[in-house]
């Protein structure tokens, strides 16, 4: 691999900084040692880091060339030059003739005309103004441009300040001002070479890392994923502003630019960008002949700005800094309470044909994707935040119901809660199966959720694909929706169930202090019944008899 060295026992990466940016980058050569040892590993740490070095060195290029003079820069360089030669000459007290300068004005007016115009050109263009060109050479302001076009602009500029030097003579206190497109065009605005981040005190990472302490012992810690999208979020903010930022130095102008950046951020802009920053990456992308897809307006809602604006009130709640910068800061994604749901339920023709895939053929040889969509249905839980986190220790009975409480919930405060086994789950096995992986010496009903969303994902992109589902409003967490929809139905109080899903807050003592909640909640969830074709599942419960 090119730049990827062996030197003295350690593998380098070594890339040269081209002579004209060694003074920008500040270093003759950029170096990074000591990679791993593994190939592979090696290899894509290598590529990291050479795509960083050549990111920084495209950064100091275009330093280096907003730095450079340009036709603009040199027409207002000599516009001001001029009129501060003639309010110095003006300042002098000496003896001047004002006819004579009008008269010698006029005429040298007329050649630099005829010079614009291209009728005057060689020694005799560079004696009317070639003294210009050669001042803006002595001071480093001439741009990278043929002479003769410069000697034609500056000649145009020239007669801008002649104008300007006749009103002061007609005694004018306000000359008119330049039209000259190089003398009016906006200056480029300096490559920002460092943070933009002022303020002092405690940076947006000790922040985060005392936020996830509080949570911790406060008994309600966040999940693995929130807190390493947490701390995602931080890294691309931090990323955006150019370094470490300063909690009470983050404005809500810098919220704002940075919801913009997002919206021009390429998806998986770390897997695809290796070892480059958030605008480096963004950078990249816009060069690519087919750049890839941004982030989805409601990603940047939900996920990235959602996470700040989370971490920024904590900080707020804990005088860290007086206001919450991030706050009503979001995508303008022009929806509002009239628009259609993102998430529906599934009706009975969808429900029969997932549940009537061969997959559930045989209740005996369910295992992870067969039980996880049934407790699913007959529970409303969450999929990664609380179906894959139940352990097979909180499947027992309570007060002679079997239930499942859901300890490992960590969407809010709420989710922590107990439900009712359905007994169509009973009828189909759940029970022997959970038994059955404790004897295995399993400690969750479903150990091999993992990797992240694992189920999920098999789910959305396989499986409803396959049952002919392909409506993008359904997908896992449309089973919670469905339960829901059917406990309503059934005519369920909302009290009781608002404790089946999660939606209200329920302590797990008042379960255990009180028969009635637990019971009430079994009864009303039985009330829903199944008209699933599922091989097994015995439909005439005797609790439903009428005889």
């Amino acid at each position: 691999m090119k730049h990827l060295q062996h030197v003295r026992g350690k593998w380098v990466v070594r890339v040269t900084v081209p002579d004209d940016l060694r003074e920008i980058v500040g270093k003759r050569e950029l170096v990074h040692y000591d990679l791993p040892p593994d190939v592979k590993a090696r290899e894509r740490k290598a590529i990291a880091v050479i795509n960083s070095f050549y990111a920084t060195i495209d950064e100091a290029r275009v330093i280096l060339d907003s730095r450079r003079p340009t036709l603009s820069t040199a027409a207002k360089a000599h516009y001001r030059a001029e009129l501060q030669r003639d309010d110095q000459a003006r300042a002098i007290k000496s003896t001047r003739h004002p006819e004579f300068e009008r008269y010698s004005r006029s005429v040298y007016a007329n050649k630099l005309r005829l010079l614009v115009a291209g009728r005057v050109e060689g020694d005799e263009a560079e004696a009317l103004i070639g003294f210009a060109v050669d001042d803006l050479k002595a001071k480093g302001l001439a741009p990278d441009a043929k002479r003769s076009e410069l000697l034609r602009l500056l000649a145009e500029v020239q007669l801008e300040a002649l104008n300007v030097f006749a009103e002061r003579d007609d005694g004018k206190i306000k000359v008119s001002a330049p039209t000259l497109p190089a003398l009016i065009e906006p200056d480029r605005e300096p490559h920002e070479t460092t943070s933009r981040v002022n303020g002092t005190g405690a940076t947006l990472s000790q922040v985060l890392t005392a936020f996830h302490k509080e949570r911790a012992a406060g008994g309600s810690s966040l999940s693995a994923k929130t807190i390493s999208e947490h701390k995602t979020a931080v890294r691309m903010f931090e990323e955006f502003m150019g370094g470490e930022v300063r909690i009470t130095g983050v404005r809500k102008q810098d919220i704002v630019a940075y919801k913009q950046a997002l919206l021009e951020t390429p998806v998986r802009a770390a897997q695809r960008f290796p070892g480059l920053t958030l605008p480096q990456a963004i950078t990249a992308n816009k060069k690519r002949a087919v750049p890839f897809e941004t982030l989805d307006p409601k990603t940047i809602n939900v996920k990235w700005l959602s996470h700040l604006s989370s971490l920024l009130t904590w900080a707020l709640k804990n005088c860290f800094i007086d206001t919450n910068p991030a706050k009503g800061v979001k995508v303008d994604t022009g929806k509002d309470e009239h628009d259609e749901p993102s998430r529906v339920n599934f009706d009975p023709a969808d429900l029969r044909r997932i549940f009537g895939d061969a997959i559930f053929a045989n209740p005996k040889t369910y295992g992870t994707r067969q039980w996880a969509l049934l407790v699913a249905l007959y529970t409303g839980a969450r999929s990664s935040s609380e179906i894959a986190r139940i352990k097979l220790a909180d499947i027992y009975e309570e007060d002679g119901v079997p239930v499942i409480y859901l300890s490992g919930a960590s969407k809010n405060k709420h989710s922590k809660r107990l439900v009712p086994i359905h007994r169509d789950l009973i009828d189909l096995g759940l029970i022997d199966y959970a038994k059955a992986l404790r004897e295995r010496g399993e400690v969750l009903l479903f150990p091999d959720w993992q990797p992240e969303d694992k189920i999920n994902r098999w789910f959305l992109r396989t499986f409803l694909p396959c049952v002919g589902i392909n409506d993008s409003r359904k997908v896992f967490h449309s089973f919670r929706h469905t339960l829901k929809t059917a406990l309503v139905r059934s005519g369920c109080p909302r009290d009781v169930s608002d404790n089946i899903t999660g939606h209200k807050d329920q302590s797990v003592a008042a379960d255990y202090i009180h028969e009635a909640p637990v019971k009430r909640m079994a009864e009303a969830l039985n009330m829903v019944n199944s008209d699933l074709p599922i091989p097994g599942l015995n439909l005439d419960h005797p609790a439903d008899s009428t005889d």
